[in-house]
Order: structure tokens, then sequence, then C-alpha cells
């Protein structure tokens, strides 16, 4: 029976983060970087350009191309919902949230190109790499990500920042009277009939399709022929890790940066802004934070012992290119555009990837969304270059080039940098499994969901 939990029931962020770290660490392993994603979807954009429409905005700089990671990802969400039996179809978001979705999905695109590389890029490959550039992108993009929610929320739509919506879940806060848990249920609901759905779901197998077409052609870097099928499969793989990782937990950067600052929030400030319940335990519970610090922790110890006793280089996360900068302004505003558009889309970029295998209507919704937020940089790359990366602010790529070139001080500081993220690790499950209520063995062990039912089942109780 619990061997068939696992497949079938939801997981705790905590397993979560170990499979998004997992990936990393295997990735980082054969290839000596951080996983690379929005690249790859621009290229795949590419291939409905180059086969289908025959036109030349995203291809004048992006080569057609699949992307097997993000095939893997998409895969393994898929897996997860049929497991679980469950497709998100049946989730009803009203239309003024795919509109979000879409407008996420293209800030988020022209954050990638200002600030070179995604969340996942920037918080998963470059915090553990001790790059500075990830660090302040991360720091800035965070206020920026709690004004695009407050925005949300004064749009009445802020009962749609789930981690994920599950049936069950959704049925027994109907016989509680939670109101705003039960929102995207509509039992007359038919998905497909929905003229929107239908439109986003053609748009995504004509992305699917060509991109395997283009796979199948052999004349591109990661075609079929040309990459030997071990990497195909282990790349696949590793996407796979991710989709499961993200579908069986609702794991995303963005939330999990954002939830620290949840502990300083009034209870009424969540009533106020008719935020989900079961997103205040998420939040206040410091799950996506704790997942994302155990993916982290996991790729920086892995750095550190190809550094320390291989000799390995430590990933470098940033396109210094031709003005040698790393850090530049379009760090700056990158970020802010990174943290808007995740929180639009309900989902960082690899969730949003899992989002859309799983059905959901924002990640639909996203993709297209995409396209148009990579337009202007292709359109306008040496405008944008100039603008952006030519205004230095530091050289240096990591936080270790600041520091003497001298292997003792440098070994130390990575050592202390690395105790800290387990000291901040092991606070988080320990404040997390408080705030909820719950041991830090459940805190691990249980599912969101089931630690939010068991709280409610409590204070009902208590009630009565």
């Amino acid at each position: 029976m619990k061997i068939k939990k696992i497949f079938t029931k939801p997981w705790s962020f905590v397993w979560g983060g170990f499979l998004v770290g997992l990936a990393q660490v295997v990735y980082f392993l054969k290839y000596e970087t951080p996983i690379p994603i929005t690249t790859g979807l621009a290229k795949m954009f590419g291939s409905i350009e180059e086969n289908i429409t025959k036109t030349e905005y995203i291809t004048r700089l992006y080569d057609a191309d699949i992307h097997w990671i993000i095939i893997g990802i998409l895969l393994g969400a898929f897996i997860v919902a049929a497991l679980e039996k469950e497709r998100k179809a049946w989730v009803k978001y009203p239309l003024r949230i795919a509109l979000l979705a879409f407008f996420g999905g293209a800030i988020f695109g022209l954050g990638t190109r200002i600030a070179q590389g995604c969340t996942t890029w920037h918080y998963l490959g470059g915090i553990p790499a001790m790059s500075l550039t990830s660090l302040v992108v991360a720091l800035v993009s965070i206020p920026f990500a709690f004004l695009a929610f407050l925005l949300m929320a004064k749009l009445n739509v802020g009962w749609a920042m789930k981690h994920h919506e599950y049936l069950s879940t959704v049925k027994e806060c109907i016989e509680l009277e939670y109101p705003t848990e039960v929102l995207c249920h509509d039992p007359k609901y038919k998905p497909y009939k929905d003229p929107v759905r239908i439109i986003l779901t053609v748009f995504l197998l004509a992305l699917l399709a060509s991109a395997f077409y283009t796979a199948f052609a052999g004349e591109t870097s990661e075609g079929i022929g040309r990459l030997p099928w071990s990497e195909i499969f282990l790349k696949t793989f590793i996407g796979l890790l991710l989709g499961i990782g993200i579908g069986k937990t609702g794991f995303g950067t963005e939330c999990a940066v954002m939830s620290p600052h949840s502990l300083h929030m009034p209870k009424s400030s969540f009533e106020t802004l008719r935020v989900a319940k079961i997103t205040q335990t998420m939040f206040t519970g410091l799950m996506p934070f704790t997942a994302l610090l155990i993916a982290i922790v996991m790729f920086n110890i892995t750095i550190l012992i190809t550094w320390i006793f291989f000799g390995w280089d430590i990933p470098v996360v940033v396109e210094a290119g031709r003005y040698k900068y790393g850090f530049h302004l379009g760090h700056l505003i990158g970020g802010p555009l990174l943290g808007i558009g995740a929180v639009f889309m309900i989902g960082c970029e690899i969730r949003t990837y899992a989002r859309t295998a799983m059905g959901y209507l924002t990640g639909l919704a996203s993709l297209p969304g995409f396209f148009f937020g990579y337009l202007p940089f292709t359109l306008y790359r040496e405008k944008f270059e100039q603008m952006f990366f030519s205004k230095g602010i530091i050289e240096a790529k990591n936080i270790l080039e600041l520091l003497p070139d001298n292997p003792y001080i440098q070994y130390g500081f990575a050592l202390i940098y690395t105790g800290i993220l387990i000291a901040v690790l092991v606070w988080a499950i320990k404040k997390g499994s408080q705030m909820v209520g719950v041991t830090p063995s459940e805190y691990i062990t249980h599912s969101t969901d089931e630690i939010f039912l068991k709280g409610i089942q409590i204070k009902n109780q208590e009630v009565r």
C-alpha cells in the first residue's frame, strides 16, 4: 500500500527539491555546467518558423532544434498526472488568469534574455556556484515578485496562487466551506469545449511536432543521428527527474524565494488578499524554500568536491561576452522581470513546463507568451546588448574572483559558504515544521495537502 501511495499521491516538497538537485548534479558531472533551459525553448520555437511559418524572427538568432531536457520535463510531469489519475484540465481559471499567464510568459521570456538566464539558471545553478551575479538577480527579483503577487490579489485572483490543485483536497474544502480553496472548481466546466484551451493545446502540439520533426531530420546539434543516443537518453532522463520532482510537489523557484517573507506577514494579510489557505500553509511552512535549499546544497557540495579534490573549474553562470562584464545592468533589470513573470505564470520556467504537461491552462497560455518575450531581443539584439550588457558593474564572474588568489582562503570561504547554506536548510525545516504544527519527520514525509488538511481538521474539532 505504501509503495502504491508513492506513485499515486503527492509528495513533500523535500523530495521535489531532492530530485531537482539530483538532476543538476547528474548534468554537471557529465557536462561540467548547470542545466541550461530557456535558450532550448527558443530553439524549439525556431523549429516552428523553419518547418511551419517559414519566418525568421527567432531563427535570426537561435537555430531550430529540439531540447531533450524540456521534453523530459514534459514527459515526467505527464507521467505524474497519469499515475495520480488526475489531469489538471478540470481546473477552471477565468480568462484574466490566462491572460496574466500569457503576459507573464512574455515578461519572463524577455527577462531571461536581459538577465542572461532564467531563475533555474541563476537560483539552482548560480547560487550553488557562488555566483555574485545570481545572488543579486535573486535578491532584486523578490520585491518585484511580491508586487506582482499583490497585483494578482487586487485583481481578485490571489486564490489561484497554489502549488497544485488536487480534486480530493478541493472536495474536502467544499465540505468544510473554505471558499478560497474551491474557486477553481466548477462541475459544469467542460475543458474539451473551452476554445481558449483548444487553441493553446493546438499550439503546444504544433511546437512538439515541429521540434521532433527537426530532431528526426538529424541536421541539428541535438538531432537524432547527430547526438548519440546515450546523450539523448541522459538529457531526457535529467528532464524526467525535474518533471517528476515538480509534478509530485509543485516545486518552483519563485514561491521558494518569496516564502520566507511570509513569516513577517500577519495572518490577516492573507485573508485580506483572499489568498488560499493552503498557500498560507505552504508559505509559512517554508516548504518551497526548503526544497530550493536542498537542491542548492546538493549541487553546491558536488561543485565543492569536484573543485577541491579533482581540480574541476567552478562553473561560470554568466556570459561576459564581448563586453567582458560578469555583472552588468542587464542583471539588475532582468531580475525584476523574472520575478514578475514567474508570479503571473504561477510558476517559473521549469514549473511552467511541468504544469503545461499536467494540463493547467496557465501553463498552456504561458508558452506563446515566451515567444513574444524573445522577439524584442532577437529583433534588436545589438541595441539590447549595448543598452544592458555594456553598462558594466563588476568584471568578476564569481565571488571567488574577488578574493585573494590563495587556495586556503578560497577553500575556506567556500566551506563557510556551504556551511551557511546547510545551516539555513536545517533552520528552514525546523522553523517550517513548527509554523505548520507538525514534527520535522512529518514535514519531510507528508505532502502539503496532507499537512494542510490535518491542520484544518484539528481547527474544526477545536471549534466544535
